[in-house]
């Protein structure tokens, strides 16, 4: 049973709003008396909000439920459409904008053209252009998420200086967006923003703690912990790419030596591939690197190891053998109850799933790691934006006073 213990009545009544409408949103449809014994509510209590949320029109009568001695109970649902965020999705070689409804359905994405301005300049033709062409009404945008790669500063909203992302430092990029567009704004960092995506719109249970491996052109992570992203001092929790688990390794774009980025990453793999290729190790993209100078992409890479080419499937399970290790130490410090795996890596190349699965349950020193999950993510193919949205709309249900300003 939940219980607020508050002093001021408007509090009280705001609290009380957020909880029953992400009951609703969670476990709907749903009675009152089911909301009232929930959170130890007078029915009356639960009807006024029930009243005043439909009126709002966030939620809407779904039939009836079973009777249990009297009338059949009047059941509520979530109106999905209700509520939009615009989730903007800062990547390292592509920004894109697209709104999100709060069961994670998305629309309108519109991606950036433009290559040679600033960043921020970038973003505002971005959102202009995404406002400009989308038919949802513009009182149900509530908000805009951000999701960017780290380092961040969450609390002052601002991008720091993203290793992989060339002239970024210290935009203030919550407070940017928020002038310019009135709305509530939040900037996480991407993979904790995928992280918490999985727990709102894919299949991980709410008690469930999460270690999310994010594994792009870079490779960083995220904790889940009662359904809250864990940040850690200076929000540096989660940074499982520059874990060092090779100290004579090749150096890291953050400027260390042997980080699992560099071993495992997108990045990683492509460096690896055309190193053994000068080194005069077949392989069937010899000929695409050396005699017609093709740029070197990871699909590149999993279309020649899916074809039996020996060098790329080699360095893929290298890879997968090095995340396995970075996984098994941070089992070890913080036994997740599930694996998540999203990013374009695994999504092209699941089977580096299992091979790092293998690897951690081996090396991993609790006794516990035989019970972890393991398993790709729900939402790989629109994780970027659900999870830019995700952030948002938990503030946004987590105080329900800014869905009615």
């Amino acid at each position: 049973m939940s219980t607020v213990h508050v002093a001021n009545g408007d509090t009280v009544k705001q609290l009380n709003r957020s909880l029953i409408l992400n009951e609703i949103r969670r476990n709907g449809p749903v009675p009152k008396i089911e909301l009232a014994k929930k959170f130890d509510l007078t029915f009356t209590a639960v009807g006024n909000i029930i009243t005043e949320l439909s009126d709002m029109g966030f939620i809407k009568e779904a039939g009836y439920g079973e009777s249990k001695g009297g009338r059949r109970p009047i059941l509520y649902h979530m109106k999905w459409d209700s509520v939009y965020v615009i989730a903007l999705v800062i990547g390292v070689n592509k920004i894109s904008a697209s709104l999100v409804n709060a069961k994670g359905g998305v629309s309108d994405d519109v991606t950036a053209d433009e290559e040679s301005i600033p960043l921020i300049n970038k973003i505002y033709i971005l959102i202009d252009r995404l406002l400009e062409e989308t038919s949802v009404e513009t009182d149900k945008i509530s908000g805009i998420g951000v999701s960017a790669p780290g380092p961040i500063d969450p609390l002052d909203g601002k991008m720091l200086a993203p290793p992989n992302l060339d002239g970024v430092n210290n935009i203030s990029m919550q407070h940017l967006l928020r002038e310019r567009y009135n709305l509530p704004t939040v900037i996480e960092k991407d993979a904790n923003a995928f992280a918490l995506a999985e727990q709102w719109f894919g299949h991980v249970e709410a008690n469930k703690s999460i270690l999310y491996i994010f594994n792009d052109e870079g490779l960083g992570g995220g904790l889940i912990i009662h359904s809250r992203i864990h940040r850690g001092l200076g929000n540096g929790a989660g940074e499982i790419g520059h874990m060092a688990i090779d100290m004579d390794g090749p150096k890291c774009n953050c400027g260390n030596f042997g980080c699992l980025e560099a071993l495992s990453s997108g990045i990683a793999i492509q460096r690896r591939v055309k190193e053994e290729i000068r080194r005069g190790f077949p392989s069937s993209l010899a000929d695409d690197y050396l005699n017609d100078g093709k740029e070197f992409t990871i699909d590149m890479v999993v279309h020649h190891a899916k074809k039996g080419d020996a060098l790329s499937q080699q360095v893929l399970n290298e890879a997968g053998r090095y995340l396995g290790l970075g996984i098994a130490n941070a089992i070890n410090l913080f036994t997740p109850d599930q694996i998540v795996f999203g990013g374009s890596v695994t999504r092209l190349y699941p089977e580096m799933i299992p091979v790092a699965e293998d690897v951690a349950k081996r090396r991993a020193f609790s006794p516990y790691a035989r019970q972890i999950t393991f398993s790709e993510a729900a939402s790989n193919n629109q994780s970027d934006s659900i999870g830019a949205a995700a952030v948002m709309l938990q503030k946004l249900f987590d105080d329900s006073e800014l869905l009615i300003v």
